[in-house]
């Protein structure tokens, strides 16, 4: 059986986004409670990937990462500054609508046009 995503916010993620998503049943570790702070983002992305986890960033690095590391669990990359209603609403839709597998490798841009 599919497993669920599982998810990683760095620390440009604001901790409400995880607050509010963890309330729904949504796995997530935020970079804080990782003691994660001020690491490189290779570090971050290896961290995400030793716990099979999707990483969440608008940190376009991570981009660049992703052409080298292929084998990572998944980005989400937001392309611009969103509210945080809207960064939650958008990372629930992802955790609806795919699973782990469907994840692994691939980069998606959010927000997603509707």
């Amino acid at each position: 059986m599919p497993m669920q995503p599982k998810f990683y916010a760095d620390e440009n993620v604001p901790i409400a986004v995880s607050k509010a998503l963890k309330r729904r049943g949504i796995d997530i570790l935020t970079a804080q409670e990782s003691d994660m702070l001020q690491r490189d983002d290779e570090s971050q992305l290896s961290f995400a990937v030793s716990e099979k986890r999707v990483i969440i960033t608008h940190d376009s690095d991570f981009l660049i990462l992703a052409t080298k590391e292929k084998n990572h669990y998944g980005i989400l990359f937001f392309t611009k500054q969103v509210g945080i209603g809207q960064v939650i609403e958008e990372i629930e839709q992802v955790y609806l609508a795919y699973n782990a597998e469907e994840l692994h490798g691939v980069v998606l841009f959010l927000p997603q046009s509707h």
